[in-house]
């Protein structure tokens, strides 16, 4: 039985990606996570998965993740509280890309992304970095699928969570105006890669763009609304000049151009390939519907 390597086990993505392949039982999976002692960790060993350590910051440190392994998926991580974020990421996707490289692996599965500074003069640190290491293996020759991740439904239990605006009144604070936002659920992310990786030989040199569904905000909250009743949902219209002003946290420029690059429609997905990749990838309303209660008890939380 091959072994397969999920680097980033321990992010909402890599965990996706483990319970896929524990579900599909074709591989031996190997979760490589930066603490092996946390309640997360211990949930995959207990899910049937080998935990190991990974230090994402120097080659050592993925030696032993990638040992004996035969394939690997691999993401790297964002942190815009970093000074040097673009540069780190990359760096951090480079040791990735020579250790798979060094080992011999037979295919990687990569979460890529697409070159906005470069195409449109300003910055997404977030997929300008994932792009730069995608070219990186280009360049090497690494047995590669790429994967182009649209926005993922599960934002609106986080960093898009809808926003307060009276009783049972919520805004959607996203800068797409009326332009159709792709989307996908993560889990279904996950499953998608464990298909590739179970069919190599169709999909090595090749990169999926997914989407589940293409919707403007005023359909996601029409959406919401139709299922979260007497809760009303409805799009703000905010520009992308005042979601950089009102952002939260670090990152708000990049995330606001991310939605510029977006509007100008760039990002060419395939809705078709995705659901034939994973007949189960639910549509937003089935999604909703699935997680009503899931979204009602992230609502009542405290805002972000």
């Amino acid at each position: 039985m091959e072994t397969v390597v999920v680097l980033g086990a321990d992010k909402d993505l890599g965990q996706s990606v483990v319970h896929a392949l524990l579900q599909d039982g074709s591989f031996a999976v190997r979760a490589a996570v930066q603490d092996t002692g946390s309640p997360l960790a211990q949930q995959l060993q207990q899910a049937g998965s080998q935990i190991v350590a990974v230090n994402f910051k120097s080659a050592s440190g993925l030696q032993e993740a990638l040992r004996g392994a035969q394939k690997c998926f691999a993401s790297t991580t964002t942190d815009f509280t970093d000074m040097d974020a673009l540069k780190n990421e990359i760096h951090q996707g480079y040791l990735i890309a020579d250790a798979c490289k060094q080992h011999g692996l037979k295919h990687v599965v990569f979460q890529g992304g697409h070159h906005v500074h470069r195409r449109y003069g300003f910055p997404a640190r977030h997929m300008d970095a994932k792009a730069c290491v995608n070219d990186y293996m280009n360049e090497i020759s690494l047995p590669k699928t790429e994967l182009i991740l649209p926005f993922l439904y599960e934002s609106f239990l986080t960093t898009f969570k809808p926003k307060p605006a009276g009783p049972n009144f919520y805004k959607l604070d996203i800068p797409a105006g009326e332009t159709p936002l792709d989307a996908i659920s993560v889990k279904h992310v996950g499953l998608i890669a464990s298909v590739l990786l179970k069919n190599s030989h169709k999909w090595i040199g090749k990169s999926c763009p997914l989407s589940a569904e293409r919707l403007t905000v005023d359909q996601y909250a029409t959406t919401l609304n139709e299922h979260l009743q007497p809760r009303q949902f409805k799009d703000s219209r905010i520009s992308v000049r005042m979601f950089v002003e009102n952002y939260n946290g670090a990152g708000g420029e990049d995330l606001g151009n991310m939605f510029e690059f977006w509007k100008k429609g760039a990002q060419k997905t395939n809705v078709a390939l995705t659901h034939t990749l994973c007949p189960e990838t639910q549509r937003f309303s089935q999604w909703v519907s699935e997680n009503k209660d899931l979204i009602i008890n992230r609502l009542e939380q405290h805002p972000l």
